[in-house]
C-alpha cells in the first residue's frame, strides 16, 4: 500500500479549480436564463406589434363597412372611434384590477422562464433515478399485469 501525503498546495489548487468551475457554471446559467427571458420578451413584443397591426386593419375595415351602411365614411370612422372610446373607458374603470393582473402575469412568466432550467434539471435527475430503480420493478409489474389479464380471461 502506498502512502499518500497530504499537501496543502494540492488541496488549495483543487479548491481553487472547484471555485473557478462553480463561478463559470453560475455565469453560464445566468446567461442561459437571461437569454431565455430576453427571447421571450422579444417574442411577446413581436406578438403585441402584430396584434396591434391586426386591430388597426380590422378598425379600418369596420370604419369602411359602417361608412357604407351609414352612407358616410366619416360617420363610419366616427362610430369606430366611439367603440374604441367606450373600450378605453371600460379599461380605465377597471385599471387597478387589470394592472394587478398584468403585473402578476408578467412576473409569473418571467419567473417561469427563469426557473425552467432548474425544473428541467430536477426532472432529468428524478427520471434517471426512477429508471434505475424501476429496471427490475418494471419487469415484475409486467408479469403481474399478464397474470391479472389471464385471470380475467378465465373468469
Amino acid at each position: 500500500m502506498s502512502d499518500q501525503k497530504f499537501s496543502f498546495s494540492g488541496s488549495f489548487q483543487k479548491a481553487k479549480e472547484y471555485v473557478d468551475t462553480q463561478v463559470e457554471l453560475l455565469k453560464l446559467k445566468a446567461i442561459a436564463r437571461a437569454g431565455r427571458i430576453i427571447g421571450t420578451l422579444v417574442l411577446d413584443a413581436t406578438k403585441l406589434l402584430l396584434t396591434l397591426i391586426i386591430i388597426f386593419f380590422f378598425s379600418l375595415a369596420l370604419g369602411f363597412f359602417l361608412g357604407e351602411l351609414l352612407g358616410s365614411y366619416a360617420l363610419g370612422f366616427l362610430v369606430t372611434g366611439g367603440i374604441f372610446l367606450v373600450i378605453l373607458l371600460i379599461i380605465r374603470a377597471f385599471e387597478p384590477k387589470l394592472e394587478a393582473k398584468f403585473m402578476d402575469l408578467t412576473i409569473r412568466r418571467v419567473l417561469g422562464k427563469w426557473q425552467d432550467d432548474d425544473l428541467f434539471e430536477e426532472n432529468q435527475q428524478a427520471r434517471n433515478s426512477y429508471e434505475e430503480t424501476s429496471a427490475f420493478g418494471g419487469q415484475n409489474a409486467q408479469a403481474e399485469n399478464k397474470t391479472t389479464q389471464e385471470d380475467e380471461i378465465k373468469n
